[in-house]
Formats: structure tokens, C-alpha cells, sequence
């Protein structure tokens, strides 16, 4: 900022305050990102482009919007390994904010194919080019693009001034859309699993949580009588995650039973603000491994024989137990040894067998709510 005069400098802050109180994903970042750099060197149509180097192929985020149509992009792709911009940040990944025309002179670009056939038709003459991220592969950049005079020297170093931020703004986004894809992944698994997600508030009522949720609360806990959205979580809840609270762990845990059935609540502090989210599901079946060998397996040999036994499959009961698939195999491999047999089915077989409890191999439990199977909690 220290090359900016204080009024463009206030401008440039302006600019990245706006783009950063948008930025939620890439996809925010870019459509915040388009609207707002014109205003700091104007531009009759901004992108962002997402350049795949190998196919030769970009997406575009366009200000305005359907300045380009589909036509107008898959002309530029013609184009793509020609293009001056493309082809010297290809090169010079550390080359910074660089204009078409210090890559190839006004009279030579005018004459080019690349110019006849796509910016001629788009009504452009000059553009400029701010990288984000280049590697062997891809390559982000915001592209300016005007009619009338280039931009200026003192233009490009106001974008170079503001490129830094902005590489910084997009790691964010990036960021960010990782942890929305692995907060996906992991509902679609607790949901496999057979896990419900309630979201509590900071006063600990219930925000947000499916029908089957409030149905197995409300059987976990008996007090809750009938929960619904909205409504307070009752005392032995609110007890347990204050100390929780005081006690800062994260994945706190609570088991709960309640007549024959078992079932198990995680905590987990909520990504953002004081609330928290709540897992409740039914534990996993009682074990099932001939007494006269638990003084020889282990008591992490025996969790993974109990999920085994509840048909879980290597990668379930590494995920449920927290452990890798590798440990998940050692440990059957010393199971088997154990219990002098060759494979997972004998060694379920035979614990349920000596413990006389062979229908835990069954599968899920459907008289839990909503059809929940036996699984999702660690001992």
C-alpha cells in the first residue's frame, strides 16, 4: 500500500474490506471480487478465470454477468495456449500483474488471430491479468478488460499493490470450501452411521435438528419429554455440557441407558459463536467375545470384534473407533492368532457362538427411531 497515494490507498482497503466481508467460498469470492476491482481500476468487463493449463479449457465468473456467452468462451479456448497473459504467467509463476501489451506490442496484438476472432468480437482492446494461484495445472487470475486507453503503469501497480490480499482472500475461500465439502462428508457418514445432529444455541435450546433427531432425544432422555426446535434442553443435558463448557474437551461424551438400550451423546463446540452441535445415537451392541478369551484380547482387539460382529465393514470401524484402516487390520490379524482361527468370519462365529449371541451379526436394529442401526459411539 506504501506505493499508493492515500486516497487510492483508502480505495484499495475500501476494495479488499468489501471482498473479504463476501467472501464465504470460491465462488463468493469471485462474483465479490468482479463487482468490486473496477472500482478501484476501471474496467469495462472483469473475471476471474480459472485456467486448466493441461486441457486448455477456463470458467469464467464474469461483471458484468453474461457479458460472455458461451460461444465468446469456447472461442477464447481456441485461443487458449496462444494467449499472451496465459502463456507468460504459465511461465512466470512469480510474474505478478502483467498487461497483454507488455507481452506483445498494440500493432502486433491487433493483427493476431486472437484478437480478430475474440476480442474484436467482444469489443475489447486491452486487458490485464492478476494472478492468484499458478502451478503446473491451473491457473486463477482477475482479468480486467477495457475498451479505449491501456492501463496504466500507475493502474497496474494499484492491482499488484492489492494482489497479495487478494492471493490471501482466495487461500480463504479455498479453505473454506474444504471444510464445506468435509462438513458434507462427515453428515453423510453420521447419517450412515446412524447419528443424528441436533445444534443447540448458546442458551442451550434447540436450533436445528431433524424429526429423527427429536425422536431419539426424546428416548435418550426421558425428561425431554417431546423436544422440538426451539425448545430448552433438559437439566441433565444442560449439566453436562456446562461442564463440558468449563472443562474445554473437544468430543465430550455422555452414555445414557435407558431400559435395555444404550445410547450415546457426543458434543462438539459449534465452529461459530458459544453454541454447540450434539451427536445422539444407540451404542453398539454389548460385546460378544468368548469370556474365557478377554483376558487375551486386548480391550481395543475386542472393539474392533464387536464392530465386526455388527457388520461393520474395516474403513466403519476404523472411522467409528478413530483409528486407521491399517491399525484396524493389525489388530484382527492379532485377533485371529488369538482366537486360533484364519479369518473374520470364523472369529465372528465363533464369539458368538461361545457368548450365545450370534443375531448381533444381523445388521441394524430396526426398533431404533427412524430405523437408526446399532453404531456410531466409541466406548
Amino acid at each position: 500500500m506504501g506505493r499508493l497515494a492515500e486516497r487510492g490507498a483508502r480505495a484499495a482497503l475500501n476494495m479488499l474490506a468489501d471482498v473479504g466481508t463476501h467472501t464465504h467460498s470460491t465462488e463468493s469470492f469471485a462474483r465479490a471480487g468482479v463487482r468490486a476491482l473496477p472500482e478501484l481500476v476501471g474496467a469495462d468487463l472483469t473475471t476471474l478465470s480459472v485456467c486448466a493449463l493441461r486441457s486448455g479449457k477456463r470458467r469464467v465468473t464474469g461483471f458484468p454477468e453474461n457479458a460472455l456467452t458461451l460461444s465468446d468462451i469456447a472461442c477464447f479456448d481456441r485461443f487458449f495456449f496462444a494467449h499472451p497473459l496465459v502463456r507468460f504467467h504459465s511461465a512466470h509463476h512469480d510474474g505478478g500483474t502483467h498487461r497483454i501489451s507488455d507481452s506483445l506490442p498494440d500493432t502486433a496484438f491487433h493483427r493476431s488471430a486472437l484478437y480478430a476472432e475474440y476480442y474484436r468480437r467482444i469489443g475489447i482492446e486491452h486487458a490485464v491479468a492478476v494472478p492468484l494461484f499458478i502451478d503446473g495445472e491451473t491457473l486463477v487470475s482477475f482479468v480486467l478488460n477495457r475498451t479505449g486507453r491501456d492501463f496504466s503503469d500507475g493502474e497496474c501497480a494499484a492491482l499488484e499493490a492489492v494482489r497479495g490480499p487478494l492471493v490471501m482472500l482466495y487461500r480463504k475461500a479455498l479453505a473454506l470450501d474444504e471444510a464445506h465439502a468435509m462438513i458434507e462428508r462427515f453428515r453423510a457418514w453420521i447419517d450412515t452411521e446412524g447419528w443424528c445432529e441436533i445444534e443447540v444455541d448458546a442458551a442451550f435450546r434447540i436450533r436445528r435438528a431433524g424429526r429423527r433427531g427429536l425422536a431419539m432425544l426424546g428416548v435418550a432422555v426421558p425428561e425431554a419429554a417431546i423436544p422440538w426446535c426451539g425448545a430448552a434442553l433438559p437439566s441433565t443435558l444442560v449439566a453436562w455440557l456446562t461442564r463440558a463448557r468449563a472443562d474445554g474437551p473437544a468430543g465430550t461424551a455422555l452414555t445414557l441407558d435407558v431400559g435395555a438400550r444404550r445410547f450415546a451423546l457426543r458434543a462438539l463446540p459449534a465452529v461459530e459463536g458459544e453454541g454447540w452441535l450434539v451427536y445422539v445415537g444407540e451404542k453398539a451392541p454389548t460385546e460378544v467375545v468368548d469370556p474365557s478369551a478377554s483376558d487375551t484380547l486386548s480391550r481395543r482387539e475386542r472393539e474392533v470384534l464387536d464392530w465386526v460382529a455388527a457388520g461393520k465393514s474395516d474403513a466403519q470401524a476404523a472411522a467409528i473407533l478413530g483409528i486407521s484402516v491399517r491399525t484396524v487390520h493389525k489388530h484382527l490379524e492379532h485377533i485371529y492368532e488369538k482366537l486360533g482361527v484364519e479369518g473374520r468370519t470364523a472369529a465372528v462365529m465363533r464369539a458368538c457362538a461361545a457368548a450365545g449371541q450370534s443375531s448381533v451379526a444381523s445388521g441394524p436394529n430396526t426398533d431404533a427411531p427412524g430405523g437408526t442401526t446399532r453404531g456410531g459411539m466409541v466406548r
